[in-house]
């Protein structure tokens, strides 16, 4: 049985859940009882704010944080018209002072936002359509543009003023491919052969391998010229599904998103992961990594080739550590690897050094996240995002990455993981770790970030991490009357105007260091960032943090 703790009230809520709750109050105005929270909240859904406040936070952003160097100069972005958009007069969204009536006259018109003629086109049926500007053997991509993320784009306060993020948002609003990646522990080969014959015999313009992998045939992504997604995979084709579902239970393979595989996959690449380890994943559920983690250091090694690894998997909700539980013995990976796993339910922030002093060889660190990564799979992050998320849930994931510091051995690499964009998550929390004096590695301890291992996925289009970002808060206090003025977001540059102008919850870890210097000896760069108009991806961000002393 898992080992459990007893987590107090505050530890046993769900952080995200928190975090939201946090976002939708008031930022100036104290607290407010429960009923006004959730009439929050149902406003903030139903009105479509969160999608105009993502384009406006994220067009705000240097270059860098969703939209690389080379998107900004070398592609000519224009408007063209196409069905079923929203154009917005608004700073952050809407069309003040329309009647509904006129709103609609000017949804039916519409006006969709797409590259240039020489990107992209548009069919009869005004569904545009686009390709990578780096890659002209990418096919045309199909738009959706009843996707309400477009049609926010659409608005002229979004198109007109962040134009670059036209391939960013055409990336999100199109259902995430279908990836898989078949297993590597010893029992899956036989299968794991038969499996790839069949796949490539009979369903190859469907999936494929993709260029990147090393192995040439261990990760499958849906093929460039299909649409297969999950959630139309029985109806373009009951044979494949078949094959997929069969090869889920019996242990061949895994459907696991291309981000979510990166955490192991570079632990291993920096040798901090091999047969006979001992990984801890600090917040495990739903278990794909541990799941992964587990098929490398569950090996045999050592004298004789008796010893075998083990994986720590620890979730702070006992709920999902039960159905961690139930994923690991679903997966069909044979019961000699399986019983390799032990389940700790502890908060990740304070969790107990092991009773035997050894110290971990690789940590995973994927934490509780705003999730902003990954829209194109889940819909219910859009219609509720605000900056605010992430300003809420940024504590939380520092004090479990310096928990995790403390975890790992001298040598020993931490991979701090997020499936969000949001700087505030992502680099602001790892300049945080590593340069506050104070850090939970001890006196003594020193880190250093490390760079992408040179033989992980050769080919890999992976964006560094950034030194610069802004910071905003969001007041819905200040939305208008009128539906669709959402109001707008405060940007502050420091810390000390934000605190000058009010602002609760603004913490100095939210912004850059101060000291440039400093900031730039962090080598934040050497992080990671995917995007998800590179590889047809959701978003992601790592980092892998190596102790040196």
């Amino acid at each position: 049985m898992p080992k459990r703790s007893r987590p107090n009230t505050s530890e046993s809520k769900n952080p995200l859940s928190s975090a939201r709750k946090d976002a939708g109050s008031r930022s100036n105005n104290g607290a407010e009882n429960k009923a006004d929270r959730n009439a929050r909240s149902l406003w903030h859904r139903k009105s479509g704010a969160g999608y105009h406040l993502f384009l406006s936070y994220y067009g705000s952003q240097p270059t860098g944080v969703v939209v690389a160097a080379d998107e900004g100069g070398g592609v000519d972005y224009t408007v063209t018209e196409g069905k079923g958009a929203v154009r917005s007069n608004n700073s952050v969204g809407g069309a003040r002072g329309m009647s509904r009536a006129a709103k609609r006259r000017r949804q039916k018109k519409g006006s969709i936002p797409i590259l240039n003629p020489r990107q992209s086109s548009t069919n009869g049926d005004g569904v545009a359509e686009f390709t990578r500007a780096r890659n002209d053997a990418m096919p045309l991509r199909r738009i959706d543009t009843s996707h309400p993320l477009v049609q926010a784009f659409a608005a002229a306060s979004a198109s007109k003023n962040h134009p670059r993020l036209a391939r960013f948002v055409h990336a999100l609003s199109r259902p995430l491919p279908l990836t898989l990646r078949f297993r590597g522990h010893e029992r899956s080969t036989p299968t794991s052969e038969e499996l790839k014959r069949l796949l490539s015999a009979n369903h190859s313009e469907l999936i494929a391998p993709v260029s990147f992998d090393p192995t040439h045939d261990a990760i499958y992504q849906s093929a460039p010229n299909s649409s297969l997604c999950r959630s139309n995979l029985g109806k373009l084709s009951p044979e494949l599904k078949e094959l997929i579902v069969d090869g889920s239970t019996n242990g061949t393979l895994a459907r696991q998103e291309m981000g979510s595989m990166l955490p192991v996959l570079c632990l291993r690449s920096a040798g901090a992961l091999e047969a006979g380890s001992r990984v801890l994943d600090l917040c495990a559920s739903p278990g794909s990594k541990t799941l992964q983690a587990l098929e490398i250091v569950g090996g045999e090694s050592g004298v004789g080739g008796k010893k075998r690894g083990r994986v720590i998997a620890n979730d702070v909700h006992p709920k999902r550590l039960d159905a961690l539980r139930e994923a690991v013995i679903r997966s069909g990976v044979p019961d000699a690897l399986t019983s390799r796993v032990t389940y700790t339910n502890h908060d990740a922030s304070v969790f107990p050094p092991p009773k035997s002093g050894r110290l971990f060889g690789a940590i995973v660190c994927d934490v509780p996240c705003g999730g902003d990564g990954t829209i194109r799979k889940d819909r219910h992050i859009l219609p509720m995002w605000s900056p605010n998320i992430s300003n809420a849930i940024h504590g939380l994931q520092l004090k479990i990455l310096k928990r995790a510091l403390k975890l790992v051995k001298v040598g020993g690499v931490v991979c701090y993981s997020t499936c969000s964009l949001n700087p505030i998550e992502d680099e602001a929390v790892v300049a945080a770790a590593l340069s506050e004096g104070d850090n939970d590695g001890g006196a003594s301890a020193a880190f250093e970030l490390l760079d992408w291992p040179r033989d992980a996925l050769p080919g890999f289009v992976r964006h560094p991490g950034v030194n610069d970002w802004r910071v905003a808060f969001y007041d819905q206090d200040n939305a208008g009357e009128d539906e669709g003025d959402f109001g707008s977001l405060s940007f502050f540059d420091s810390y000390n105007s934000a605190l000058a102008a009010g602002v609760e919850g603004a913490e100095r870890t939210f912004w850059p260091i101060e000291d440039s210097t400093k900031g730039w000896n962090l080598r934040l760069d050497r992080c990671t960032r995917l995007l998800p108009q590179d590889q047809d991806t959701g978003g992601f961000f790592l980092a892998l943090i190596k102790r040196t002393s």
